[in-house]
């Protein structure tokens, strides 16, 4: 006679798992999980933040210079005068000149030509826009100026076809200096780099961007550097 077994033999579809024990996190080691974790904000915040302010700030002045190589370059090549000035409406399909407007605003690169080739700031209807730009970043001071004072009137850059910047418009002087500022003011980023950025505009048209501290405080730089701007 057959006996059966004292421990049978599981069916294929039974389970034969054990119990799983789950830990948490104790009190001790998520008190210590939450100061490791500020320490690293504390420590890394300002640095990440101050790499984000480098960032705005090259690329809304390396836009801007390369607005003014373009203007320059088509002028000599097209051998025709092109203006670059404000706009408030550069996304427009037939954006215009902004007359009291400055840069910071957005701006337009446009052979301004006109009928008698002659510029005035108008886009006309002969006129093409080569060139359009958003605003710059929000929390940033522009300060545009003269060969020698800050300028107060509308803010223009116009290029004659030999490349050479026009000294003025219809009695308004033209921008030979611009200037940018955010909140760090003039700190100095490392390594003698400014926070702030510089162009000059040469007799010849060509844009020259400075960046180092010495730079923007010298007595060369008429729009007297960049200062604590507060609340950036």
């Amino acid at each position: 006679m057959t006996q059966r077994a004292n421990n049978p033999i599981p069916r294929k579809n039974q389970s034969l798992s054990r119990p799983v024990s789950q830990h948490g996190f104790s009190l001790i080691e998520l008190l210590v999980t939450m100061f490791i974790v500020s320490l690293l904000l504390a420590i890394g915040g300002p640095q990440f933040s101050q790499f984000l302010s480098n960032n705005r700030m090259a690329a809304s002045i390396n836009e801007l210079n390369i607005s003014l190589h373009v203007a320059r370059t088509e002028a000599i090549k097209r051998n025709s005068f092109v203006s670059l000035c404000p706009s408030s409406n550069w996304d427009d399909p037939n954006p215009t000149c902004d007359a009291v407007g400055d840069f910071s605003e957005g701006w337009i690169v446009f052979i301004d030509a006109d009928f008698d080739g002659a510029p005035d700031l108008t886009v006309d209807n002969s006129d093409n826009v080569l060139q359009a730009h958003p605003p710059i970043y929000e929390g940033m001071d522009l300060t545009a100026g003269t060969r020698d004072a800050v300028l107060a009137s509308s803010q223009f850059i116009s290029y004659a076809p030999s490349g050479r910047p026009l000294e003025e418009i219809a009695g308004n002087p033209a921008v030979f200096n611009i200037q940018l500022c955010d909140h760090r003011g003039s700190i100095d980023t490392g390594s003698g780099i400014a926070a702030g950025r510089w162009i000059n505009i040469s007799p010849t048209g060509r844009p020259q961007m400075h960046r180092s501290t010495d730079a923007l405080g010298h007595a060369n730089n008429i729009l007297g550097g960049c200062s604590y701007m507060s609340g950036g």
